[in-house]
């Protein structure tokens, strides 16, 4: 499958600002290889900001982790108190039957079993049975009241976290975006230059061969004259003149061959290629070693998470055969390629597969094979490229050497 060529200049259409940098003088394929080398820059210059990012998603998903166990245990010692008030409401009860008055009214309309004043006189008529059910109340009502307060200090971390989760992906995306825009121009209009320069080459080319034909036709009529031979006769010496016209056979005629020039479009740069290999996401991304980073569900994260804009392309990291795409609530839209290096690859949160990749596709290393998106677990916010990697015979490793490798 030969897809890159099309699929790029779609893709370069579809990204491209709508409103291109004017560029003085032409602009020639180191111009377009510079601006490629800047987008790819993007990612060592959001190295810093990255890593608080990818920290700040830890630090929420463990915040989120807290939050929902706590949630759990207030609503448990909820019902424990609930449970245990009904027994301390009935004790009180057998107690003002058998001893009289002590202040029960108060116990129904005590907040907390702590908040009654009599609390001491209760403590002085009741036995050792009764002093555990107390005292297991007052203890359940204290830890009822601390992990409420935890909770409420982890709601409120969370709400900071993801404000500045919030603030560091609009950053991140922004200037990810921008540096995709940047090359896209560039790329663009270096095409419509190329292009420009051929049609012209074209027309050129025809123009050189049309006089050509013109002249070759007016030498043919002009090898129509014939040779005439005239005797004048006279009463002196006769002198005989001849005139002699050369005819030019057709045979004799000069023909000149006008050479075409023809000029070489050439289509924006292709993905890098390192060793057989390219960067999985060809556009601007940015992207953090988190390998082993906790994730929801008290997972622990096994790859690189790529951040690219919405509908980047995502290109075959190797050339290989697609062994399985699928689409589930964990992964999303998902891509299995195995490399001819007997490498493994899996791309997941994937937007679209592209036209012509399924199950048993065979792909060149390049070849635009998905879009990046957020699909599946992923947050809608925030579109990304879960990679991960299984060298050959091996199981899954950090892919983040590798991708730094190749798109760093």
């Amino acid at each position: 499958m030969r897809n890159r060529f099309a699929a790029a200049l779609v893709l370069i259409v579809a990204f491209a600002s709508p409103v291109y940098a004017q560029t003085s003088g032409e602009i020639t394929e180191q111009d377009v290889a510079s601006a490629l080398a800047a987008r790819r820059g993007v990612s060592a210059s959001l190295e810093e900001i990255t890593a608080r990012f990818e920290a700040a998603v830890a630090s929420e998903t463990l915040a989120r982790e807290r939050i929902l166990e706590l949630s759990r245990s207030v609503s448990r010692l909820e019902q424990e108190i609930g449970t245990k008030r009904s027994e301390v409401e009935a004790l009180v009860v057998a107690r003002y039957m058998a001893g009289g008055p002590l202040g029960t009214e108060r116990v129904f309309t005590a907040r907390t079993f702590t908040d009654l004043p009599v609390q001491a006189r209760y403590y002085e008529v009741a036995n050792e049975r009764d002093l555990a059910l107390l005292r297991g109340l007052e203890s359940v009502e204290a830890l009822h009241v601390a992990h409420r307060a935890d909770l409420d200090q982890s709601l409120r971390a969370q709400e900071v976290l993801v404000e500045e989760i919030g603030g560091l992906t609009h950053e991140i995306l922004t200037q990810l975006e921008s540096a995709d825009a940047a090359y896209n121009a560039m790329a663009v209009a270096f095409e419509r230059q190329e292009e420009e320069k051929r049609l012209k080459a074209e027309e050129e080319r025809l123009r050189r061969e049309e006089a050509a034909r013109r002249a070759a036709a007016a030498a043919a009529r002009r090898a129509t004259t014939t040779t005439t031979t005239t005797t004048v006769p006279t009463t002196i010496p006769t002198t005989t003149t001849t005139t002699t016209t050369t005819t030019m056979s057709s045979g004799d005629t000069t023909t000149t061959t006008v050479a075409s020039t023809t000029t070489t479009t050439q289509a924006p740069l292709p993905p890098a290629i390192t060793h057989d290999r390219a960067c999985p996401v060809n556009a601007a991304t940015s992207f953090s070693d988190t390998w082993g980073a906790p994730r929801s569900g008290g997972r622990s994260h096994r790859g690189v998470d790529m951040m690219a804009a919405r509908n980047a392309p995502l290109v075959a990291i190797e050339s290989g055969v697609i062994t399985r795409t699928s689409n589930s609530t964990l992964g999303g839209i998902t891509i299995h390629l195995t490399g001819v290096s007997g490498s493994r690859y899996y791309y997941a949160h994937l937007e679209a597969l592209a036209a012509d990749i399924s199950r048993g596709t065979s792909v060149t290393v390049g070849d635009v094979v998905g879009y990046n998106g957020s699909s599946g677990n992923s947050p809608n916010w925030l579109p990304h490229l879960h990679f991960e990697y299984a060298p050959p015979g091996g199981d899954w490793v950090n892919p983040y050497p590798l991708v730094k490798a190749l798109c760093g």
